[in-house]
């Protein structure tokens, strides 16, 4: 089984159209590449706007993905409060994010996407995560990390934590008899790695440093790890963080595909393709194109 795991889209027609031409690239590759399935792990809006739900629907559906064998999605903060435009954006955005009907959002994210979910076992109910399906010998259990907003957690709507409720049920799940002899892939929008230092960087960068780590961390990670490699979950895919990489905690590999839509200082975008033989998963760095940055996403969060 070939699988495309794509994150951070942003996609906005109306604000960054050449996001829109570079989906329409990425969706072509890997329709030449023949993969079976495609992954993305939220952030496919940059506003969480109807506008922008019905824009990646429509080209989802112009590629034949609305079907639960060829597509699995899950949220990001963005799906949910948007995000700040600009740096200078920022002070004003905690009130866009306690305005915000969390739960009616999540609801719009999976009415936009629901035929990818045709299948899924709902252990949460009306909340819709967790939920896990299970395509050919692969079991997808996909997580919604974007943390409820609060003012001092979760001031600007890009911190995560995977509740109480969710913790058990996603707990419930890896015990359980539906995974055996199976290849479990958890799906999640936010990282798992560590911010990297800023010690040597200029006083803008510091600033900055310090604000993504107040700002961007998914709080109660450790407890989740543990729970991977207890119940040998050997991969997650995630976002988030937009740069693409591999990286390894406690024997859990994780792969971030955040660098999707943005490119590196290279100029280089990359996504995974996942080969999964039995319980084997190879995974290989696709190169999209080389393009510049895109200087107007100033903000990661």
């Amino acid at each position: 089984m070939r699988i495309a795991h794509l994150s951070d889209l942003h996609l906005s027609p109306d604000h960054f159209p050449e996001r829109t031409d570079a989906f329409y690239e990425i969706l072509h590759k890997c329709r030449a590449m023949k993969t079976d399935h495609i992954v993305i792990t939220g952030d496919i809006t940059n506003q969480a706007k109807p506008k922008e739900f019905a824009h990646a629907r429509s080209i989802l559906k112009e590629f034949g993905l609305l079907d639960p064998e060829k597509l699995t999605v899950t949220i990001g903060n963005h799906d949910i409060f948007g995000g700040p435009y600009f740096a200078e954006d920022v002070l004003a955005f905690p009130g866009c994010c306690r305005r915000t009907d969390y739960d009616a959002k999540v609801k719009e994210f999976y009415a936009a996407f629901r035929e990818s979910f045709g299948g899924s076992k709902y252990l949460a109910g009306a909340t819709i995560f967790p939920f896990v399906k299970i395509v050919q010998h692969v079991v997808f259990v996909g997580l919604n990390s974007v943390a409820r907003w609060n003012t001092v957690k979760n001031p600007l709507g890009s911190n995560g934590e995977v509740d109480r409720q969710q913790f058990h049920q996603l707990k419930e799940v890896l015990t359980s008899g539906m995974t055996e002899g199976k290849t479990v892939i958890v799906l999640v929008h936010h990282h798992f790695s560590k911010t990297a230092s800023a010690a040597a960087a200029g006083n803008l960068e510091r600033l900055w440093h310090a604000i993504e780590s107040g700002t961007m961390k998914l709080w109660k990670k450790k407890r989740l790890i543990s729970l991977f490699k207890r119940t040998s979950v050997g991969n997650v895919l995630h976002g988030h963080m937009h740069h693409h990489e591999e990286y390894v905690r406690k024997g859990v590999r994780f792969l971030n595909a955040g660098g999707t839509m943005f490119a590196d200082p290279k100029g280089e975008r990359f996504f995974h393709l996942l080969n999964v033989r039995g319980d084997h998963m190879e995974c290989t760095d696709v190169r999209v194109t080389k393009r510049g940055r895109d200087q107007r996403a100033a903000v990661g969060i």
